[in-house]
């Protein structure tokens, strides 16, 4: 048995190697789109696992795959990396993943995004919240666990994916599809994104994100009366959303969203697109649409609820309206008395006086593990701050990436077993 004390000395004495470590990560560019520099970043992954001692795969997504979901990104390679610690000693296996694309830099930063800078206490760079540290804080605590004497039983096992960014298909879900994550040896799972130290996440919304394109006839401006404005008969179909909008506000979530104001299921119009020139009436308008699911809707149910209100634009205009879906995420939840969800909820609140856990507003990952492999012992939870996520100037404070890496190691020795 190891004592926490032991343990939290072991991530302490580790600190400058992990702050040096995440350096150098952050500094390989794997934006996502398009998806750059994938397989450098899963060799260097590899290789560090490859050094700890980990059995390391790396699962290259074939291209089939890749144009199934990604039909323009083909020419760029999607490749993950798995490594699995097993003792000599039957046991679970704990799982910790993580993605290491992150969102395009932009511009106005103070910082090069990709040479990044350690200053007051902060790491700055694309991906430092979201969510390399989290990748940082698992690798470094499984570390410190061994050199606190923990003779691993069962196994550790650490994955890490890409394009969760954009759904997350090549990623983290094909591994679910392909079973290097199952029930068969997966026994608890945690995904490290950035919802910082003092808290886990049991859960996310969902979404659906779709075109709809209202079509019409052209004709020239000067004798309008030989057509039919699509834009007009989108006007109507907006109209009809603007009231859903409002009936969906009317479906709260009982569960800790977070922020109060996302515990509600929504609907945006976030993109239009129509028309030729100033002269021609217009047979075509497509608008874009992004419809939250609150936990106890599906995707389903709101299909179905959007083709009602393209029925009644149709009825109303007599010109037709077509649905184009881009992707989905159902939402997923686990139960807040899950072993994993106790066992990290105690050692947070070695470093916290309280701690709530929270439910995303926002799809991730952790989907495709509870709904897909079926494995109800899997929590997030990670050093990187939420408000910091895809934001210019991005950074994760050191003293996050320590904490969390403490809680993590000290949480694996409990679910493990080793812990006093």
């Amino acid at each position: 048995m190891v004592s926490k004390a032991d343990i939290y000395e072991e991530v302490d004495a580790r600190t400058d190697d992990m702050v040096a470590f995440l350096e150098e990560f952050i500094a390989l560019d794997t934006e996502n789109p398009p998806g750059r520099n994938y397989r450098a970043g899963a060799e260097f992954l590899a290789d560090a696992m490859t050094e700890r001692g980990y059995d390391v795969e790396t699962v290259d997504v074939p291209e089939s795959v890749v144009a199934e979901h990604y039909p323009d990104r083909t020419d760029h390679e999607r490749v993950n990396v798995l490594g699995r610690k097993r003792g000599d000693e039957p046991g679970p296996d704990v799982h910790f993943t993580g993605h290491f694309d992150v969102v395009p830099a932009g511009e106005d930063w103070t910082y090069d995004p990709f040479d990044p800078v350690v200053e007051d206490g902060r790491i700055y760079g694309r991906g430092a919240s979201d969510m390399k540290s989290g990748i940082a804080a698992s690798l470094f605590a499984v570390d410190a666990l061994e050199a606190a004497g923990v003779d691993v039983p069962g196994s550790v096992t650490q994955s890490m994916t890409v394009d969760e960014e954009t759904g997350g298909f090549t990623g983290l879900g094909y591994l679910v599809d392909e079973g290097y994550v199952s029930p068969e040896n997966t026994d608890y799972c945690v995904y490290t994104e950035c919802f910082d130290s003092s808290r886990i996440c049991l859960g996310h919304r969902g979404v659906l994100k779709f075109h709809v394109t209202a079509h019409g006839e052209k004709a020239h401006g000067c004798m309008a009366h030989d057509g039919e404005n699509a834009v007009t008969a989108m006007h109507d179909f907006l109209g009809r959303v603007h009231e859903y909008e409002s009936d969906l506000h009317a479906r709260p979530t009982d569960l800790p969203v977070t922020p109060p104001e996302s515990q509600r299921a929504d609907i945006s119009a976030t993109m239009i697109d129509a028309g030729y020139s100033e002269n021609v009436v217009p047979d075509r308008c497509r608008a874009t649409f992004y419809r939250v699911l609150v936990p106890g809707e599906s995707a389903d149910d709101a299909r179905t609820e959007i083709r009602e209100l393209m029925d009644d634009a149709e009825a109303a205009t007599g010109q037709a309206f077509e649905y184009e879906e881009i992707m989905f995420a159902e939402p997923a939840v686990v139960p807040e008395d899950a072993a994993v969800a106790e066992a990290f909820t105690a050692n947070i609140l070695e470093f916290y006086d309280d701690t709530t856990p929270v439910v995303s507003p926002g799809s991730d990952d952790q989907r495709f593990v509870v709904n897909d492999a079926g494995i109800e012992e899997c929590i997030v939870y990670g050093p990187g701050l939420l408000d910091q996520a895809h934001v210019v100037d991005e950074y994760v404070p050191v003293e996050e990436v320590v904490t969390a890496a403490k809680v993590m190691a000290a949480s694996t020795a409990d679910l493990l077993g080793v812990a006093e």
